[in-house]
């Protein structure tokens, strides 16, 4: 019984409702190569903007404030002449601009 309740308190948030709105996001804080993300429910949320975490927030929960958009942040992978290809994302990412945390 304690799981069940467990788990309805950690329903997943639905990122699709909260697009183009403010919203205060709660996640795990971590760096990736495009720049800081907030981690929600396994879904990467960039903080545009914002290089990297202050190492006292790195990897721990913390809430963010700011407008989420589905949007294209990270540039596309380019494939050269020679047969390499570039670091980047294809498609649209999570991102929340004018990002403020505690």
């Amino acid at each position: 019984m304690l799981l069940a309740l467990m788990l309805l308190a950690a329903a997943p948030v639905d990122l699709a409702k909260l697009e183009g709105k403010e919203a205060t996001l709660e996640g795990v804080a971590h760096d990736a190569k495009g720049g800081a993300i907030l981690l929600v429910d396994n879904n990467p949320i960039y903080l545009r903007g914002i290089e990297a975490w202050p190492a006292a927030k790195l990897k721990q929960t913390v809430k963010v404030k700011g407008t989420l958009r589905w949007m294209k942040l990270l540039p596309s992978p380019e494939r050269q002449k020679n047969g390499a290809i570039s670091q980047g994302a294809e498609g649209n990412q999570w991102v929340l601009l004018n990002p403020s945390w505690t």
